[in-house]
């Protein structure tokens, strides 16, 4: 599979549209949806076709950039039918983010397999919200269903959206809930509760509402849309993985998942990374039909461009993706049965980050480059897990590990600025992607531009120069043995490729590789389902003050190429803000937040008895 060139067959029809279809659902309630059928001088083409259908709350008129829309379809001989979600735009009905799509999915797919110019074959894709009703049709398994096309999309969204590790994403759930409430039936009724929002999503205010959050029910702008404040509510108060987010369309059972040719496109430093990973583990298990990733270099919105930017980093020419050819390639192939040249099996496409000269482009970005890969299974079967331990002075080492301890003050009020990261926000002061890690006072939370790693309460560890080029792919786990004076912190990773200096960047280039963070009192793990890297928090146990405890941190997987001369860093620190909110060391539950914050001593064990490491898959 060509995946930086793919062919892309011609169009040859005209277009015709219909508008605010009203369809149907089991309850009454009417959705509004456009229809694109293949036409030629003026009429109709006979038909009938195989159909392709996207459901969005985002406005089923909206199309982003390197997205395929209507017009694309239908001049290629499909049928394409896009539909606004329940409560969204012109559709009827209470808007509530994800429970109810799975049945107004169905029924959608009920409704197209009447028409006269539906051949009985529908393929089903979308991204961000919209993979996520792809998902929850592709779960259900309704007659018709033909192939699917799901992109950056979650696979749980306890863990990939609202919460990650125990600690609530901020940016994203902020921006999230305030995007959606802006565009929602309240404030199309009213433009000063449009306005409203509008002001809020500007960066300084949506920055407020992070610093104040948990946000109190009914005491924030969110109150002037109350069906969107109640399940934004509901997000803050159910931290732990509870029956409420066992609901369909937060989760997804790949186990009664259609067993039908399933492309999955996403991003190594997407918000929703981990649950695109659980998807290609779930959907291929006990399938028959071809299930194959494409996971690119970018980030939650590279998806929807062609540059070759992410982050702060220029991978060159290989890291766009054209997303519309390679789902036309894919439906053709499984939906038209057209031969377009694509492998059978479950197949992995890896873009693999790779360092350059450490000099920048003449755009001020870093220059790195990046290449493709195709494995049979992921991780690939020819990597090593290796351990590199944590040592006292600040080493990682595949040697024995040497016992020690380093400590650090966390304090909720100045906490480790944001800078990179999997990070879906809508504000270009939270900077998605690769990032030198180091201040920036253009990012939110940065007051200076000093080398995050030189923060009294960040603690690197650094490998030698590597003699030779290294390369990991695969799953990435931090294992620590912890001890703080609170009854409850966090601990964050942060997997970082160090440049040496060059003449560009005299104090080397630090590109963050894989992050992640734990809370302590959540720090106890259930696995669940079919998916290889799956945990969730389900009970709550407090640190006893002094006590060591064992912490997992999940950084999810990458796939990198450390070059000779680069060092593999590790930076373990307490606070990723605003990406991750604040832990106040009160050991209160997020929404319960009342006492005044107060400092944290945490500190890092390490020796033969509580051996902290990296675990790295080094591909031999």
């Amino acid at each position: 599979m060509n995946i930086a060139r793919p062919s892309r067959s011609p169009a040859t029809n005209a277009v015709a549209t219909l508008h605010d279809v009203m369809v149907t659902m089991r309850d009454g309630a009417r959705l509004a949806t456009d229809v694109y059928l293949p036409a030629a001088d003026g009429a109709l083409l006979p038909g009938p076709f195989p159909v392709v259908l996207e459901r969005t709350p985002y406005l089923k008129t909206r199309n982003q950039t390197n997205t395929p829309d209507g017009a694309f379809w239908a001049s290629r001989g499909y049928v394409y039918v896009t539909q606004d979600c329940r409560g969204r735009h012109k559709s009827d009905g209470v808007f509530i983010s994800y429970p109810v799509e799975a049945d107004d999915g169905v029924d959608t797919m009920a409704w197209i397999m009447k028409q006269t110019w539906c051949n009985g074959k529908i393929a089903v894709t979308g991204s961000s919200y919209y993979a996520s009703t792809a998902q929850a049709i592709l779960c259900r398994n309704p007659p018709g269903l033909a192939a699917a096309v799901i992109r950056v999309g979650a696979g749980d969204y306890h863990e990939d959206g609202a919460w990650s590790g125990g600690a609530f994403q901020l940016t994203h759930n902020i921006n999230y809930a305030l995007g959606l409430a802006a565009l929602g039936k309240e404030a199309q009724a009213d433009p000063a509760i449009r306005q409203a929002f509008e002001k809020a999503l500007e960066t300084e205010e949506a920055f407020k509402l992070m610093q104040r959050s948990p946000l109190a029910d009914g005491q924030s702008v969110m109150a002037l849309a109350p069906t969107y404040d109640a399940w934004y509510q509901e997000w803050q108060r159910h931290e732990l993985y509870d029956d409420y987010w066992k609901q369909e369309g937060y989760r997804f059972d790949y186990r009664n998942a259609a067993d039908v040719p399933i492309l999955l496109i996403g991003t190594w430093y997407d918000e929703f990374l981990g649950g695109m990973l659980d998807a290609y583990a779930g959907y291929a298990e006990g399938k028959t039909a071809p299930v194959q990733m494409i996971m690119g270099g970018g980030f939650h919105s590279s998806v929807y461009n062609m540059s070759t930017i992410a982050g702060d980093v220029d991978f060159g020419p290989n890291l766009p993706m054209d997303v519309p050819s390679l789902i036309l390639q894919w439906f053709d192939q499984y939906v038209k049965g057209h031969d377009r040249g694509l492998p059978e099996g479950h197949l992995f496409h890896a873009f693999r980050l790779e360092g350059a000269d450490g000099h920048k482009t003449a755009a001020g970005n870093l220059r790195a480059a990046g290449s493709w890969q195709t494995f049979a299974c992921w991780p690939p079967a020819d990597v090593v897990p290796t351990t590199f331990h944590l040592t006292p002075d600040r080493q990682l080492t595949t040697g024995s590990p040497a016992h020690g301890s380093l400590g650090y003050a966390h304090d909720p009020a100045n906490p480790v600025p944001t800078v990179g990261g999997n990070v879906s926000s809508g504000l270009q002061s939270v900077r998605a992607g690769p990032a030198d890690q180091r201040g920036d006072p253009t990012l939110l939370q940065c007051k200076d531009t000093h080398p995050l790693v030189e923060r009294p309460d960040v603690v690197a560890f650094f490998t030698p120069p590597l003699a030779n080029d290294t390369e990991i792919s695969g799953p990435i786990v931090v294992t620590l043995y912890v001890s703080s004076s609170a009854i409850d912190t966090d601990f964050t990773a942060k997997l970082v490729d160090l440049y040496p200096p060059s003449p560009d960047y005299p104090d080397g280039y630090a590109m963050n590789v894989a992050d992640g963070i734990v809370r302590a009192r959540l720090r106890q793990f259930t696995q669940q389902g079919l998916a290889y890297r799956r945990l969730y928090a389900q009970t709550e146990h407090p640190l006893t003050p002094g006590e060591i405890v064992e912490v997992t941190i999940d950084l999810w997987s990458t796939s990198i190429l450390f070059k000779a001369g680069h060092c593999i860093r590790l930076d373990i620190a307490s606070s990723n803000f605003p990406r991750f909110d604040v832990n106040p060391n009160t050991g209160e539950p997020f929404s319960e937040r009342r006492l005044p914050p107060i400092v944290a001593r945490n500190t890092i064990h390490m020796g033969p008895d509580h051996p902290s490491h990296i675990s790295l898959p080094v591909r031999i």
